[in-house]
């Protein structure tokens, strides 16, 4: 809010200066004579771009976002919603890293979340464990738009379409299915070791051949080596 209030106020120096030329300004009988300044009216359209450009450029994400998270809600309209630092303040669920409204189908994203989920696009192929997270987030609350609500579920069908969900991100095939595997391998299964709040987003069953299994063509352990899964506890 506040860069394009910013980029507001160049915006309206700039119509002060046309409208001086046009108009007479209080306790003047004519408009100003002298001609518009050029340079003056070049810098401030630039400021006025500049701060613009931050704002835009996360309305363009979100709404990439939200055509993405509508795919993988098997196409019900999903919109995105990056919170800001300020956003964080009135948001009920701030302490949650994303919630989701399967009526309305909205999708909140906590801050900083988006930038991350932006870092790892820029680099896939050297993701952290943060950036990994940032992935399965978007998929997770894809997954309640979709219509799930108990959240093992949500999270093992989230795991099953992470390799998807990257893909649809532009990363490479190869390094879009590592990322899912690392994922599931590391983050996910973690969560069963340390339990406590991380508990309700983990099951024994979401594993290859079990309950949880979808059987999804492209699911992210559809490449698993057999030796692997049978090693799996």
């Amino acid at each position: 809010m506040l860069w394009i209030l910013v980029s507001l106020f160049f915006c309206w120096l700039i119509f002060r200066e046309f409208r001086s030329r046009f108009v007479a300004s209080a306790g003047y009988d004519r408009p100003e004579s002298e001609p518009i300044s050029v340079p003056y009216v070049a810098t401030l359209t630039v400021l006025a771009l500049v701060f613009a450009w931050p704002p835009f450029n996360l309305w363009r994400f979100e709404r990439f976002l939200a055509v993405k998270a509508s795919e993988l809600a098997d196409s019900k309209r999903a919109s995105v919603h990056c919170n800001t630092v300020f956003d964080s303040f009135f948001d009920s669920n701030y302490l949650a890293a994303g919630h989701a409204n399967p009526q309305t189908g909205e999708i909140v994203i906590q801050y900083p979340w988006c930038d991350t989920l932006k870092n790892y696009r820029k680099h896939p192929q050297r993701a952290n464990r943060e950036e990994l997270n940032s992935l399965n987030l978007l998929t997770h609350e894809s997954m309640h738009v979709r219509g799930e609500l108990n959240e093992a579920l949500t999270e093992c069908q989230a795991v099953q379409r992470n390799y998807r969900a990257a893909k649809m991100l532009g990363v490479p095939d190869d390094i879009a299915r590592k990322n899912a595997l690392d994922y599931y391998l590391g983050v996910y299964r973690d969560r069963g070791k340390i339990g406590g709040m991380q508990a309700p987003y983990f099951s024994d069953q979401c594993a290859p051949g079990k309950a949880m299994d979808e059987r999804l063509s492209d699911s992210a352990w559809a490449g698993l080596p057999q030796q692997t899964i049978q090693a799996m506890p």
